[in-house]
């Protein structure tokens, strides 16, 4: 899916370039024809200008439509399962390519419209959906302990997928033809839609998740309310907000701010100061991609399982220097230790307690074993997610000493080396809400994500253009670095809630007033 993304993204702008070209000499005079001004004919600034408008138009046309899409996605999940879902969100960009093939055959004014309101489609399915609904499927097919790692090698195989969509797109367009992308990519959207069908197991969500999920039009807008501090219980019986999950948002926020302008700037970076052609741009950014999504498929799940059982081990031994035992809160294996949440309970007595089966005791003990496991924090994701971060923005930082051009590559190689921040954040995120929440919280950081990368997109794009008419573009690196650190500071503050507390509901609420 992710290379049937990509693929169009590049021939899409030269192809509007084409149409525009065409658009404008249906009005104006065309320069004779093997004259060179008729060889140079699309090449002037108001062909240039208008297509640019119209790539413009279009990318911010997709931006919205996406926001929509993940509320959209979210809601459908809820109310029709995820398998549904997922098949939805693969299958309505086949449609939009569809239509993308008609208007560029068409081409010209009309086919730049035809193509800008096919983006509309992106409302009910588009990249940003599809990647929510992925891992919401990733979530729930395996065992809550893999899901940080799991949706770390997602992101990796995506961003393989990509790397080799940008490349496959030049190529085609160069062999075939500059329409042959859009053809070969809607064969490619059909194809996985028909192996999502045909091989990806039906999910049906928990008992509790069905029960507790809500499919009216009040749940289309349930991610928002997920960064609300919440009220939970001590061992002691004290009420206190925690503020993790809204710190933890802002983090993530600050990280994608702080490294989603840096494909983008190594490119400007490289073209201005280095005099990079196109053709380098491409190798530059196609490493760092690679190197990216090898990192995150291979090292990462392996750093987060080594590291969980490093900090278990290291807790452990933490836990014996103070004299405690290192057995498990009772909270935590379903026996509430404030008096104020027994129920009363009627003792069973005489012949009808020894003839009480006990298969409704081994249903309790599993039942309190998968919630146990459910509910498992694994800090060190978190502790991950902090210092990723600040490893980012140090690389990053040092970006600001390049000198020579083939500095570049090596800037290219090793920042991805502290990639994983975002899919460490997920993963923590997931830890902290209940099962119903899950699809929402990671509606509500996808949402944060795309919101982060068009801010840092508009602001870094100033700061570099300032920094750039001083004589000193290198400086935006050591910004990007600054607001990392800021992150970093941020998340220093999320935390788990204490051990042995408990959500506080409504429920506790009214029975305390009651």
């Amino acid at each position: 899916m992710s290379l049937s993304f990509g693929v169009t993204q590049v021939p899409l702008i030269y192809v509007f370039g084409v149409m525009t070209c065409d658009e404008y000499y249906r009005h104006h005079p065309m320069p004779p024809l093997g004259t060179p001004a008729y060889n140079n004919r699309c090449k002037i600034h108001s062909i240039e200008a208008s297509t640019a408008r119209s790539v413009a138009l279009m990318g911010s046309g997709t931006t919205l439509f996406g926001v929509a899409n993940l509320f959209i996605t979210g809601w459908t999940i809820k109310a029709w399962g995820i398998k549904r879902a997922l098949l939805i969100t693969i299958f309505w960009p086949a449609v939009r390519l569809l239509i993308q093939n008609v208007g560029v055959a068409m081409g010209a004014g009309m086919g730049i419209l035809i193509t800008q309101l096919s983006q509309i489609i992106t409302i009910v399915g588009g990249p940003a959906g599809y990647l929510l609904a992925l891992n919401s499927f990733a979530t729930e097919v395996v065992l809550p302990a893999e899901r940080t790692a799991t949706i770390g090698r997602l992101t990796g195989c995506a961003m393989f997928g990509t790397a080799l969509g940008y490349l496959a797109g030049g190529l085609l367009s160069d062999w075939l033809g500059i329409i042959a992308p859009f053809r070969i990519t809607l064969v490619l959207f059909c194809l996985s839609t028909a192996y999502g069908y045909l091989f990806l197991p039906y999910v049906p969500l928990s008992d509790e998740v069905e029960q507790k999920a809500s499919k009216s039009i009040a749940a289309f807008f349930a991610p928002l309310k997920m960064f609300t501090p919440r009220k939970w219980m001590l061992p002691n019986g004290v009420v206190q907000r925690e503020y993790g999950v809204l710190l933890l948002g802002i983090g993530a926020f600050m990280a994608v701010f702080a490294t989603g302008y840096i494909p983008v700037l190594l490119q400007m970076y490289a073209t201005d100061v280095f005099g990079y052609s196109a053709s380098d741009n491409s190798k530059l950014i196609s490493l760092n991609f690679v190197i990216r999504a090898t990192f995150l498929t291979f090292a990462f799940p392996a750093i987060i399982n080594t590291g969980r059982k490093w900090l278990d081990k290291r807790q452990g031994k933490i836990r014996k220097q103070s004299g405690g035992e290192g057995g498990t809160d009772k909270e935590e294996d379903g026996l509430p230790t404030n008096p104020d949440r027994l129920a009363p309970a009627a003792m069973p007595t005489g012949e009808a307690n020894a003839n009480e089966p006990d298969e409704p005791l081994r249903r309790t003990s599993t039942a309190q074993s998968s919630k146990k496991e459910e509910n498992e924090s694994y800090a060190f994701d978190l502790l991950y997610t902090r210092w990723s971060l600040i490893l980012d923005g140090v690389l990053t930082a040092l970006a600001t000493f390049t000198s020579q051009g083939w500095q570049m590559y090596i800037v290219a190689v090793v920042i991805p080396f502290a990639a994983g921040t975002g899919s460490a954040a997920k993963g923590t995120m997931l830890q902290m809400c209940t099962p119903e929440q899950r699809t929402d919280a990671l509606s509500a950081i996808s949402l944060l994500e795309m919101v982060a990368r068009l801010s840092t997109t508009s602001l870094f794009g100033l700061v570099f253009s300032g920094f750039a008419e001083l004589g000193k573009p290198n400086l935006t690196f050591a910004v990007n670095g600054g607001v990392a650190v800021v992150g970093f500071v941020v998340l220093l503050f999320a935390r788990f809630p204490p051990d042995g507390a408990v959500r506080y509901t409504k429920e506790d609420e009214e029975g305390e007033h009651g």
